[in-house]
């Protein structure tokens, strides 16, 4: 099979500064190229982060640690958020052939001592996608030994692309991947090389730019790893067609 599991950041699919924003002309796009390699025989997991939608009532409600029952309300309304976003998601990729199948993450994850951990077998998965569907599942609030965490869409393509070791792991943003001092991108990023993280001021309760690039460090010791703009079709492209992109982020595990 054919597998690529491509996770689209908040960043990808939201302005994460204006709250509930949706970029449905990028999200449109990359559904395009992935119609296109589906029809080929590609197959994929997707996986998607909360942006402007989730984050904010993250952080109004402290779930980024959970305390006690009064932020129970806090994630009831983000859940509903997320499953909110996910429609819209699932409303546009169905739309232009993309046979979208969305799981709600809380309902297959829980989070004990601080490590996802997968309640039904990873086979359930791949018989999805051997019956056509695109398994689509997102960042969330799940259960956890200290009540409710938040599992992040980074957590989940860690998680999944160990378990179904893919053809390549990508993370699709807003930029053309981790950009040096005088803003070019890195093509090739490695644990020792050095990173300029701007400044942005945007909400993120996950963890930002450097928990990201830890994990994709991680990820890339199995699977090709590769940090990419959503509407950066091109690379996307050749990324599906067993090529190196063009202008991308390639993470090396050394």
């Amino acid at each position: 099979m054919r597998l690529f599991i491509i996770k689209l950041g908040g960043s990808a699919i939201s302005d994460k500064s204006k709250p509930l924003s949706y970029r449905e002309g990028w999200v449109r796009g990359l559904g395009e190229v992935l119609v296109r390699h589906y029809k080929l025989g590609s197959r994929f997991i997707l996986i998607h982060g909360g942006g402007s939608f989730a984050h904010p009532l993250a952080l109004a409600y402290g779930l980024s640690r959970y305390r006690d029952h009064e932020q129970l309300i806090g994630v009831s309304l983000t859940s509903s958020i997320l499953n909110y976003l996910s429609m819209r998601l699932t409303n546009t990729l169905a739309s232009i052939g993309l046979p979208i199948y969305p799981i709600r993450t809380g309902s297959i994850y829980t989070i004990v001592n601080g490590k996802p951990q997968l309640l039904i077998e990873p086979t359930h998965i791949i018989e999805l996608m051997s019956r056509g569907v695109v398994p689509m599942l997102h960042g969330d609030v799940v259960p956890s030994d200290s009540g409710f965490s938040i599992i992040s869409g980074d957590d989940l393509i860690l998680d999944l692309s160990i378990k179904l070791r893919p053809l390549a792991a990508v993370f699709l943003t807003d930029v053309p991947g981790i950009l040096d001092g005088n803003g070019n991108v890195i093509r090739e990023f490695s644990r020792t090389s050095i990173i300029n993280e701007r400044v942005t001021g945007h909400i993120d309760v996950t963890g930002g730019l450097m928990r990201k690039v830890g994990i994709a460090l991680e990820l890339s010791n199995y699977v090709k790893t590769y940090l990419c703009a959503i509407w950066d079709l091109a690379s996307i492209n050749k990324i599906l067609n067993g090529e190196e992109p063009i202008n991308c982020t390639k993470f090396i595990p050394y």
